[in-house]
């Protein structure tokens, strides 16, 4: 397949605006093979499997002012997660202490200014509750140490929630007193809590509980293609109801069900949940190197961004739409947790 060419009209809008994705995995890849995030990397092949995806100097390039840098480990509730929690935060710290094309920020304004001075923005959210074994203490740790957001679950059940997929998953739990405790805790640190990887029950327990918006931060419609992995329909209109908003993810699988599929796919997700409860709640979460077997056809990497923006014009969006999915609709969403 030919890669689409972006009009030149497009490029300048895309570079002009905020690009926000609220689900990068690049610091996993750090971990595990040692890949150097500071260091342009070149993917292998188009729709790029598993990862190789992103870096600093291609999601400048790609037009990225902000990325939610995901924060992982072995998806079971044990002492030593949180002492890999931070070992993580301590590069994602050291990253932006001696690259300057990198800030960790706080705020919607620190967000703004980095995008005025070229710079890629960036804080941290942790993928699953287990990380914490129990202790909701690591909140304020967390809160002190910039991340954005916590997932309530990520593949396995853990002391707060039980996942939509892995070990654990099944359709009838929802929170526990833990975890209706722990968004509590997150509202009062102002992070956000997300909605991703959880089942049906807990993403509306989550969105009855939480008293400020909620987010799916990588996720996809039930209503479209049926996995576990994305949400229902009553799940899209609860997290709407709080004011949040959902990021799509860009893996096939989760899309259509298949290895393979076009960033239409990623542009049908928006639009089925801008008809159903506004476009002012869709967003961006690629899932970029998350280990998703490939990314839609047309793309190599996070530079082919521009793909998407010129794909949301054609669907017939507006520019305020597209401004929204590509970024500001999360801001209003961070500016009213934290303020």
């Amino acid at each position: 397949m030919k890669t689409p060419s972006v009009r030149e009209d497009i490029r300048a809008f895309h570079a002009q605006h905020i690009l926000v994705d609220l689900h990068v995995d690049v610091i996993i890849q750090q971990r595990l093979f040692g890949y150097d995030i500071r260091r342009s990397h070149e993917p292998w092949f188009r729709h790029q499997p598993l990862f190789r995806h992103a870096d600093i100097p291609r999601m400048l390039e790609g037009g990225y002012t902000f990325a939610a840098l995901g924060i992982h480990y072995f998806p079971w509730e044990s002492k030593s997660g949180w002492r890999e929690v931070r070992r993580q935060l301590d590069y994602m710290e050291k990253v932006a202490s001696v690259d300057e094309r990198v800030v960790i920020v706080d705020t919607v304004s620190d967000i703004r200014r980095a995008k005025e001075q070229g710079k890629l923005a960036v804080m941290a959210g942790l993928e699953g509750a287990h990380l914490l074994a129990g202790q909701i203490e690591h909140i304020e740790e967390a809160k002190r140490r910039n991340c954005i957001y916590m997932t309530m679950a990520h593949f396995s059940k853990n002391s707060a929630a039980t996942p939509s997929m892995g070990r654990g998953a099944n359709e009838e739990d929802g929170l526990t007193p833990f975890g209706k405790q722990l968004v509590g805790a997150l509202n009062e640190a102002k992070m956000i809590v997300d909605a991703a990887h959880v089942n049906h029950p807990c993403v509306l327990d989550i969105c009855e509980t939480s008293s400020l918006p909620v987010i799916a931060s990588h996720t996809c419609c039930r209503g479209l293609y049926r996995t576990p992995r994305g949400l229902e329909d009553d799940g899209i209109r609860a997290i709407a109801e709080t004011g949040g908003v959902m990021g799509i993810i860009f893996s096939p699988g989760f899309l259509t069900g298949k290895l393979r599929a076009s960033l239409d796919q990623v542009v049908k997700q928006a639009l089925y949940i801008a008809e159903m409860v506004g476009p002012q709640h869709v967003a961006i979460g690629s899932d970029f190197d998350g280990w998703i077997p490939s990314i839609p056809d047309e793309m190599f990497d996070c530079r082919d961004m521009p793909l998407l923006t010129q794909m949301l014009f054609d669907a017939g969006m507006s520019e305020e739409e597209v401004k929204g999915i590509l970024g500001e609709n999360f801001l209003r969403v961070m500016q009213e947790v934290r303020g």
